[in-house]
């Protein structure tokens, strides 16, 4: 197998296919219960076509989840928050990688934007996600390699 240095790779060699997706119209209820019972830390929102249409972190449902918490004498919330979708509580300025991008760009704008995870998209179409994790673990594997090359 030929090892690569970390300049020379690319999202696809580090991002998961999309197991989980949610419709705009998805009740924020569900969205919360599938984070829970997954361990999902982001869930894309995708369109007809698998078009990203934006983002719902924990952050995201649990500011809602709050927001929409029961007040002072306020016996209408649990209906408020029932009637809540993936629309209300997405974020929509999502930005979005190629899997053919490199690997080093998709890490600096992970920084650079405090995000944790990106989409990675195919002709417009989700494929997956990219999580700083995985492009640690990615740039870390090819680290441990380049020394092992060095030792010899």
């Amino acid at each position: 197998m030929e090892e690569r240095q970390s300049s020379d790779l690319r999202v696809e060699d580090a991002f998961t296919a999309a197991q989980y997706r949610v419709y705009p119209e998805t009740p924020l209820t569900e969205i919360v219960d599938l984070m829970v019972r997954r361990g999902l830390h982001a869930l894309p929102v995708v369109g007809e076509q698998y078009e990203v249409l934006g983002m719902i972190t924990t952050g995201d449902a649990l500011d809602r989840v709050l927001r929409e918490g029961p007040g002072e004498d306020d016996e209408g919330h649990e209906e408020r928050k029932k009637k809540l979708t993936a629309r209300d509580v997405m974020t929509r300025a999502v930005l979005c990688v190629s899997e053919t991008q490199p690997l080093l760009d998709a890490a600096r704008t992970m920084v650079n934007r405090n995000v944790g995870q990106l989409p990675v998209v195919r002709d417009g179409e989700l494929i997956g996600l990219i999580t700083r994790d995985a492009v640690l673990s990615a740039l870390h594997g090819n680290r441990d390699n380049q020394d092992e090359r060095e030792e010899d």
